[in-house]
């Protein structure tokens, strides 16, 4: 029997990522989540969340606190991020965001664009866009 659960129960979100999660590690398919966060006044400021699997470093969210914005915050999380990808052996980093959000603020760090889809939302047309950043080995 088919349920359409709306809200998500946490317990059934938890439940549906542990059993693909013990899939995916008997087949040897591992995913190493880990966010690096910005506090300051002894509280989160900002924050990114990822995961490298197949070598590639998947970029969650990435937030900062509105007071911060366009501080340089959210470019010093990204470097973090991406160190933290190159040492776990990523040699790339891929990342998405809407037409509506931040399309214009991954190609300044080097991100290239490689997928679109277009939808709506609200009776307007928005975009996802996916884009990746290659790392290169120093020489």
């Amino acid at each position: 029997m088919f349920e359409t659960l709306d809200p998500v129960p946490s317990e059934i979100a938890t439940a549906i990522s542990d059993g693909l999660n013990a899939f995916n590690e008997s087949a040897e398919i591992r995913r190493e989540a880990f966010a690096i966060v910005w506090r300051e006044n002894g509280g989160l400021a900002g924050g990114i969340t990822a995961s490298v699997s197949f070598s590639i470093l998947f970029l969650g969210n990435l937030w900062v606190a509105e007071s911060l914005r366009l501080s340089g915050i959210g470019r010093k999380l990204m470097a973090a991020a991406e160190e933290e990808g190159r040492r776990r052996a990523a040699v790339m980093a891929c990342v998405d965001t809407l037409s509506t959000q931040a399309p214009d603020y991954y190609p300044k760090l080097g991100y290239v664009e490689f997928g679109r889809v277009s939808g709506h939302a609200g009776g307007r047309p928005v975009d996802r866009i996916w884009f990746r950043k290659e790392f290169f080995a120093a020489t």
